[in-house]
């Protein structure tokens, strides 16, 4: 069971990704906050941690959340650089950025679990032996292919979007996870590829996928890697967003999904600008696996 957190009077014992609203009843200053940051903890990053620090201040960033890869595989593979040294170094590295820029920058732990739903005894294993502030669930690979991989052709697209969205779907419905991650992840490579994403086709299974995680109180993520990695709009985009409005979902995050570190806080005045279009008036941050919402 996570700490007590105040409201009020009273003390209120979360569960994990639990939404409580804290401070409500305060005109809170919006503060920017990244919510998708790698560093070279993960395996495909190019900014240490302390170098995607400088560059979330000079961009005028409050607060960060290093969201680092570790990927689950199925069929019982283990992936090469995920394990518990991973781990430790994440935590060393994220100490240490901590004590450097205390009182200058908010640094949340956090960790991006690709495919979680995989394995959930080992991710729930992971989950309590370290101090999360955030967690985001996300699907990168089919049958332990990363979509970045796959021939996205007019033959293969419908095969890959089928398997795709029923991940997603699983993903939503049992992960232990706070926000998912890029939820049309899949539209990137179709577009890359010259092909349409047929959204209106697949609306049904997104509906599914937005309704499982309303009900179990989980959010999604803006993620604006999507302005400038091909899909020409943000993660999922502004339709999604009024969707997950109409349906009753309150949880949004924003993040770059940030691998260097120019593209720290990356897009976020057109992503906020989409969130108000939307219909969203605050956005969620997170300690210790508690949402507190902030008003835009």
């Amino acid at each position: 069971m996570l700490p007590p957190v105040l409201y009020g009077t009273k003390l209120i014992y979360p569960e994990p990704g639990q939404v409580k609203q804290k401070g409500s009843e305060k005109n809170m200053e919006y503060k920017t906050a990244d919510y998708h940051v790698h560093s070279t903890i993960s395996p495909d990053a190019k900014g240490t941690m302390e170098e995607m620090c400088n560059a979330a201040i000079a961009a005028g960033i409050e607060e960060i959340a290093f969201t680092d890869h570790y990927e689950f595989y199925a069929g019982g593979i283990t992936g090469k650089y995920f394990n518990r040294e991973y781990l430790i170094r994440y935590f060393e590295e994220l100490d240490k950025c901590r004590q450097m820029y205390e009182g200058r920058l908010i640094i949340r732990s956090a960790m991006e679990f690709g495919q979680l739903h995989l394995d959930p005894e080992k991710a729930s294993g992971i989950i309590k032996s370290w101090p999360f502030d955030y967690l985001i669930g996300s699907v990168h690979k089919i049958d332990n292919i990363d979509l970045s991989q796959m021939e996205f052709r007019e033959d293969t697209v419908q095969e890959i979007a089928d398997a795709y969205y029923s991940h997603l779907l699983k993903l939503a419905r049992t992960g232990d996870f706070d926000c998912m991650g890029h939820l049309d992840l899949y539209k990137r490579h179709c577009r890359k590829a010259g092909l349409p994403d047929d959204y209106d086709k697949y609306e049904d299974r997104i509906v599914q996928v937005l309704t499982a995680l309303i009900e179990r109180g989980k959010g999604i993520e803006v993620n604006t890697s999507g302005l400038r990695q091909g899909a020409g709009e943000t993660m999922p985009g502004i339709r999604c967003l009024k969707l997950y409005k109409a349906l009753g979902g309150t949880v949004i995050t924003v993040g770059s999904d940030a691998h260097l570190p120019e593209d720290v806080g990356s897009g976020f005045i057109e992503a906020l600008g989409l969130v108000k279009k939307a219909g969203f008036d605050r956005i969620a941050r997170y300690e210790k696996r508690m949402c507190l919402f902030q008003p835009l």
